[in-house]
């Protein structure tokens, strides 16, 4: 390989820059897709001997690249670099300073530009162009020097090696540019310096750092002038100043798909014809609810329900309403049915104790004692009974069978019999004799199948007359049973 002069090599660079300069004339960009650049710099060296980077104390390096656009945000480079990398030991060793190396390298990689100026985060004619880069590719080294082991010579090595950096274009015109970068190559190899400590555990010891200024050209001829860039020269553009990006017709127009009068770019909803108001969207019910917001897109309903109707007013949608047709300004649970608190059957609407279990004939509110009464026709008279007997008789039968029938039907109420007798006897006989005819009575609604407990007994003897013992017919009263219902305590 012939190594040419430092002078010579310089004045090729720089003749072959002025050369593209001159010959160059439009930027890189979607009509102009290919671009040449060429690099002068320097790559620094850090490995085991010394760390040199950003020194700038070494040889110069030169190289080239080819370039291709992919989009606005990308490009794929070519990138050709050779340098001279030299180091000797600086301290990293120790005492030792005889050990040193030189190496020619020649690095050859495929790689992606990221451009910052690609209309999101800034203009593609920005001025200044920030850009990063990375990739992969192969190095070839010849290297010569001192190591531990002695002197090597034309230690040729072929490693690929990767590659990533960033930089910073200045835009001189719409066809040339120039460049300040900062890369990183990694070879997959440790040997290029000479010295490999470790091979099997460090083999990415030797890493180096390419600084260049660049030169980027982009040949190609004048475009006919398109001041919206929609791909329709200016002269044949019916709509001149269509936004960046906006699909056009062959007349430079945007595009309205649906033919709603709402342009494609503006419509939310190109592809279905809508209306202006909704931002091209349809509302097929007129409702005035967009059918994209519109869960019932097909009925006409209320905004509210979020365009679902309610044909009974209750609040609640029709398609979630398991009782459509409750009665108006009934209250209603979110499933649309009567609120019943209660559970009693009966709606809070027409409950008259919507807290209380209670029942239809009483408009929702519970029985008491006197509902109970009326309802089966209890007389309230005392069951009577024949002189010095506790046997029942047939209207006294009559009553005990309407009070078994209330007690079984309302189980939330019990009875109570006081047993009497008129004086005729001594008083403990009467009181005997009173205690014998309330159990009658107790005895009879058992064999009805209630409980003992749902009764309670008293009994007086003659001590409580109800009519004046001197007469006949006031005996005749005083032989009986009183009754009264009651309310059971709730546990």
């Amino acid at each position: 390989m012939i190594i040419l002069p430092k002078m010579t090599k310089r004045i090729l660079v720089l003749s072959t820059v002025l050369l593209l300069g001159i010959t160059a004339s439009f930027a890189q960009n979607a009509d102009n897709k290919w671009g040449v650049g060429l690099h002068f710099g320097v790559m620094e060296y850090n490995g085991d001997y010394s760390n040199q980077f950003y020194s700038f104390g070494q040889g110069y390096a030169v190289g080239a690249s080819v370039v291709r656009y992919l989009n606005p945000s990308f490009d794929l480079m070519g990138h050709y670099f050779y340098d001279m990398s030299h180091a000797h030991d600086a301290g990293r060793l120790g005492a030792p300073t005889w050990v040193n190396f030189k190496a020619h390298m020649y690095n050859l990689n495929l790689l992606a530009k990221y451009k910052f100026n690609n209309g999101y985060i800034l203009s593609e004619d920005a001025l200044l162009a920030p850009y990063l880069l990375a990739g992969l590719g192969g190095n070839q080294s010849v290297s010569n020097g001192v190591n531990a082991d002695g002197p090597f010579t034309d230690d040729k090595l072929l490693a690929l090696n990767l590659y990533g950096g960033v930089g910073l274009n200045l835009r001189v015109s719409r066809a040339v540019s120039v460049s300040v970068q900062s890369s990183l190559m990694a070879p997959m190899t440790d040997k290029i310096d000479g010295w490999a400590p470790d091979v099997e555990q460090n083999k990415t010891n030797d890493v180096f750092l390419e600084n260049s200024v660049g030169l980027y050209i982009t040949p190609g001829k004048a475009k006919k002038k398109d001041a919206d860039g929609d791909g329709v020269v200016d002269k044949l553009d019916k709509c001149p100043n269509t936004p960046a990006g906006v699909p056009v017709d062959a007349n430079g127009c945007p595009l309205d798909t649906d033919q709603d009068g709402v342009l494609d770019y503006q419509d939310e909803c190109p592809t279905v014809a809508g209306m202006k108001e909704f931002n091209g969207c349809p509302d097929t019910d007129r409702d005035g609810i967009q059918d994209k917001l519109d869960e019932c897109p097909d009925v006409f309903g209320i905004a509210a329900l979020k365009g679902c109707p309610d044909a009974d007013g209750d609040g609640v949608a029709d398609k979630d309403d398991r009782c459509p047709n409750t009665p108006k300004g009934y209250k209603v649970d979110r499933f649309g049915c009567p609120v019943d608190s209660d559970r009693d059957g009966i709606p809070d609407s027409e409950d008259a104790c919507p807290d209380k279990v209670g029942v239809s004939e009483l408009k929702g509110c519970p029985f008491d004692v006197q509902t109970i009464i009326a309802k089966y026709q209890i007389s309230m008279k005392p069951l009577y009974f024949d002189f010095d007997s506790y046997k029942l008789k047939p209207e006294g039968i009559e009553t005990l069978e309407k009070i078994a029938k209330a007690l079984t039907n309302h189980s939330d109420f019990g009875v109570q019999f006081d047993g009497h007798a008129d004086f005729i006897g001594s008083e403990d006989y009467n009181l005997k004799l009173s205690e014998s005819r309330a159990n009658t009575a107790k005895g009879y609604l058992m064999n009805k199948g209630l409980s003992a407990e749902r009764i309670r007994l008293q009994y007086f003897g003659e001590t409580k007359p109800a009519q004046n013992n001197k007469t006949k017919e006031g005996r005749a009263l005083n032989r009986r049973v009183e009754y009264n219902l009651y309310e059971m305590d709730k546990k």
